[in-house]
């Protein structure tokens, strides 16, 4: 639905276009004065018909002899010098009324039209010297009579220079005091258009100009109000063409520059965002010609839709950048051409999927569609399908189950668990079910494997609240009593804790990577620490609901096949001290260790509470990290802050957790010491 805004855009758009002066917006491009017919053949504007055809032929000969046809010496030479074909184009503009016309309306006039050999100004234009011609309209830009004129060959000279730098600068650069002049030379300019465009006097000398062209009947006056309606959108689109022309050149912040320039300058008169549409109509049919090759390309050969969806991400992210530069993420042609590609590849990763089973791709291409999918149903979407292929991925890996559970908990933990509620569709149900499954399998091979009775019940508590299925659920359950019964055939009367681990990950900055090609690349490492108790403390207070509406269709959600799981837990070996085996303690240090497991249990509680908010930020920080926007600076460094943050807190509960093992392994030797 469009806002109110939108609507005024979109009726404003439907009034003027009855109104708009085409051939006026064809023109007015970057090119505009390096195209201009006049500054090529180095005729004045009120030059007629006879004398356009004479002074063309002399022009011809001289160019196909090789001479110079003396536009050199001209104020604003056009360099390189124009050549033959161009020389020929403009001679064909001259002889069209509304495409001389125009050229006449960007280039300089006479104080009265007829009388350019005579006027002191145009003399001085024509030998090359600009600062007396500018000295000449500058005393009389203020002046009822003559004022006009003045105004609009100056505004001429500042637009003729800014936007002949500006070409230059799209593949140079200028130093920081050019650079200021260029903005100048704009403001210049800007300032007199704002003027003319609503000046009756100004228009009033372009309709003369019409009476003066020799086809009345094929340029009719009304010809001048189109172009005054039109040429707001037409400075603008000049504008919004080297804003395009610089964010394809990496210079962001001018294009930038250009886009301001649109939004400040002919308020309430143009419209931004339909010149922005019209600007970047080339860039949008072009992204949805690569959609269509990467749908074809897929629908033939499947096992490549994986290589489609990645090329075909990898040519839109230019596309998209200029869309988000120049309307930024809320705008509604963005974000609908932004759903269409990420839907799109979305689906050619459910495709590739059900021909290969390679999870790992899959699950990495889905985390670089997500930041493109705008709606909140296509993100929901896309978000089941990645945790699909995060289970999917972490039940087929050969790691140990620790490392498994640490890495559910870390990149699958954002599955709400299903508690108290029902599940309302069969893609959430089976998502729960297979999450739950994922986690006995974790279970499961954590006891018979390794005798990890921590790990073992951890999984194994976890699991229960993410299944629904009531067979399901009671064979956790079952298994829980089953891991309680066999971990107490292993309990002695130490004290345990388990030991803080590390695993580290690495987010790149792609934006300081882009500014400094010949540094090395920068990014951030962390250390992400999980203690399988303080963590599952913290997940047990993550209560989620199974009532979210999904919209998922049979082509676009991922499901798997049935996770295979050990049917039950082994028996536990006999370890540590036989069953008859009993620690006495000698009465005169019972009261010393009494105290000391007492310290020990004081400490625990802030210790837990610590790694519970390393646990959380951890957890934020890997969400974060999904949806990371890279292409922005301000994203990237206020992720690298969170990033800074998590390190200083890890560290502190890495430290403190060592300090407090340490206590344990000594109140422990001493428990064994004194035992008898």
């Amino acid at each position: 639905m469009s806002t109110p805004g939108e609507k005024d855009s979109e009726r404003s758009s439907r009034q003027r276009g009855s109104s708009e002066c085409k051939p006026l917006i064809d023109a007015a491009t970057k090119d505009l004065f390096r195209k201009n017919a006049f500054r090529i053949t180095g005729l004045p504007v009120d030059a007629t018909n006879p004398e356009v055809a004479k002074h063309a032929g002399k022009l011809l000969i001289l160019v196909e002899c090789g001479k110079d046809p003396h536009t050199q010496s001209a104020a604003f030479p056009i360099k390189p010098p124009p050549t033959l074909d161009e020389i020929r184009e403009a001679i064909g503009n001259l002889k069209d009324p509304e495409k001389r016309l125009i050229d006449e309306f960007f280039w300089f006039w006479p104080e009265e039209f007829g009388n350019s050999q005579s006027d002191p100004a145009m003399q001085a234009l024509s030998k090359g010297d600009l600062e007396t011609a500018s000295q000449i309209w500058s005393a009389k830009e203020e002046q009822p009579t003559g004022g006009v004129v003045a105004k609009h060959n100056l505004a001429l000279v500042f637009h003729i220079a800014a936007l002949d730098w500006e070409n230059y600068s799209v593949k140079n650069e200028v130093e920081e005091e050019r650079r200021q002049k260029i903005t100048d030379y704009w403001k210049g300019a800007f300032k007199r258009w704002e003027h003319l465009a609503i000046s009756e006097q100004f228009w009033e000398k372009v309709t003369a100009c019409i009476r003066q062209i020799n086809e009345p009947d094929r340029l009719p006056t009304s010809f001048a109000r189109r172009m005054r309606a039109t040429l707001p959108e037409a400075l603008d689109k000049i504008n919004a063409e080297l804003a395009l022309a610089f964010a394809e050149s990496g210079k962001i912040e001018l294009a930038r520059l250009h886009i301001q320039f649109m939004r400040e300058t002919n308020q309430g008169l143009d419209n931004v965002e339909k010149t922005a549409e019209l600007v970047l109509t080339p860039a949008r049919n072009r992204l949805k010609e690569q959609i269509k090759q990467a749908k074809d390309r897929a629908d033939k050969t499947p096992h490549e839709a994986a290589n489609a969806a990645r090329e075909l991400l990898e040519q839109a992210r230019q596309t998209m950048a200029l869309f988000d530069l120049f309307f930024g993420k809320e705008s509604i042609s963005r974000n609908e051409l932004s759903d269409e590609l990420a839907s799109v590849c979305n689906r050619l990763v459910i495709a590739y999927d059900k021909t290969t089973d390679d999870y790992k791709t899959s699950l990495y291409i889905l985390k670089v569609v997500l930041p493109f999918a705008a709606s909140v149903e296509l993100r929901q979407l896309i978000k089941t399908n990645v945790y699909w292929f995060t289970l999917s991925a972490i039940s087929n890996s050969k790691d140990r189950p620790d490392a498994r559970l640490n890495r559910f908990i870390f990149e699958a933990i954002p599955v709400p668990t299903n508690t108290t509620t029902n599940a309302n569709s069969n893609s959430e149900t089976g998502l729960f079910n297979h999450a739950a499954a994922v986690l006995r399998g974790i279970s499961l091979d954590a006891w018979n494997k390794f005798q990890d009775s921590a790990t073992a019940i951890a999984a194994n508590d976890l699991a229960i609240k993410y299944a629904c299925d009531p067979d399901l659920k009671e064979r956790l359950l079952f298994d829980r009593a089953t891991l309680r019964k066999n971990a107490e055939q292993n309990h002695h009367s130490g004290i345990e804790h388990i030991k803080y681990e590390g695993s580290d990950w690495i987010v790149l900055n792609e934006q300081r990577k882009q500014k400094s090609s010949n540094k090395e690349k920068s990014s951030n490492k962390v250390g992400i620490g999980f203690l399988v108790f303080g963590a599952i403390v913290v997940l047990w207070g993550i209560i989620g609901s199974c009532n979210s509406t999904n919209t998922s269709s049979s082509n676009s959600s991922y499901t798997p096949s049935p996770t295979p799981s050990a049917p039950t837990y082994t028996p536990p070996p006999t370890v540590g001290n036989p069953a008859n085996k009993t620690y006495r303690i000698p009465s005169s240090v019972s009261s010393t260790l009494a105290n000391e497991k007492a310290e020990l249990e004081s400490e625990r509680a802030p210790l837990e509470a610590l790694d519970a908010q390393v646990e959380k930020l951890g957890r934020e920080i890997e969400n974060d990290r999904l949806y990371l926007d890279r292409t922005s600076q301000f994203a990237v460094d206020e992720f690298n802050v969170k990033v800074g943050q998590y390190n200083a807190l890890a560290q502190k509960a890495k430290t403190a957790n060592a300090a407090f093992n340490e206590k344990v392994d000594n109140y422990n030797a001493k428990w064994r010491q004194y035992g008898r």
